[in-house]
């Protein structure tokens, strides 16, 4: 609601202590301060009419995955943008811009104006690596937040767009079976490196019988690599991780394992993962 007051409230009631005012001229009961997407739609309503929700602010939205650098804690101001020959949002919780979307890269959602999925990956391409490009991709087709075409055809429009060079580039390494962005990263990392196009979240079976199903495999080398996210520390999923690594090693597989640090050092993750393949198809050719 805003300070001017809400429907049933007048502007004095508003300003009662129950309320907070999360962005200036807009109020919020106080209990649901702590509530991000309160706070991110106070910003945008304070703004203007007419202003959308873009860039990282959209990929929060639409719970699109960031580089840890772009957590929810380092979020300083909401992209805010208004269409040109307006004014500027200039409030000190926005970060605002002029910009001129088409109206089909803008969805309303219970009167909150935000990008939609396949414009925020375009807006977003520039700011958040190649790898998470690829990771975010993954994530929209994973999640029917837009299709492929849809994404392709964001990308015919964009032309000379800043941003549109890697989601160009990105676009043939998508994959909507990739389950986390962990897999996705370290699957661009080792394509990138030179490795051949793996294959993501198969079943594997041994005599008949399903055995697991691994994040990343070359069947031809009959290696597989299984990215560790923080799930994987429980005590009994790493349980359960040996049983399948067991299973899979006395049915000729190699289990090599990738978790976050090693994302750090990606030409070490991928150098160690190539000799494996390489080894492992000379063994089987």
């Amino acid at each position: 609601m805003t300070a001017a007051g809400a429907e049933g409230l007048t502007a004095s009631q508003v300003r009662a202590a129950r309320f907070a005012a999360t962005s200036r001229g807009v109020r919020l009961p106080r209990e649901r301060v702590a509530d991000p997407g309160a706070i991110r739609r106070a910003a945008v309503l304070g703004s203007s009419p007419d202003a959308v929700l873009v860039d990282i602010s959209a990929a929060r939205y639409w719970g699109l995955p960031l580089p840890p650098r772009l957590g929810l804690g380092a979020e300083v101001g909401f992209g805010v943008a208004r269409p040109p020959g307006g004014a500027r949002p200039v409030r000190p919780d926005v970060r605002g811009r002029r910009l001129l979307l088409p109206a089909h890269h803008v969805i309303e959602v219970e009167g909150l104006k935000v990008t939609s999925p396949a414009r925020t990956w375009l807006d977003c391409a520039a700011d958040i690596g190649f790898a998470n490009v690829v990771a975010m991709g993954d994530h929209v087709l994973r999640h029917e937040l837009s299709g492929k075409t849809e994404l392709e055809e964001i990308v015919r429009w964009a032309r000379r767009r800043r941003g549109v060079v890697a989601a160009r580039q990105a676009l043939p390494l998508l994959d909507p079976r990739a389950e986390s962005p962990g897999e996705s990263i370290t699957r661009v990392h080792l394509i990138t490196f030179g490795l051949p196009r793996p294959e993501v979240n198969i079943n594997v079976f041994h005599n008949g019988r399903w055995i697991a199903r691994v994040d990343i495999a070359w069947r031809e080398a009959r290696l597989v690599l299984e990215y560790d996210g923080a799930v994987h520390l429980q005590e009994d999923v790493r349980r359960r991780d040996a049983v399948r690594r067991n299973e899979l090693q006395e049915a000729g597989w190699l289990v090599l394992t990738v978790t976050a640090d090693d994302l750090r050092r990606p030409t070490d993750m991928a150098t160690r993962v190539a000799a494996s393949y390489w080894r492992r198809l000379r063994q089987f050719r």
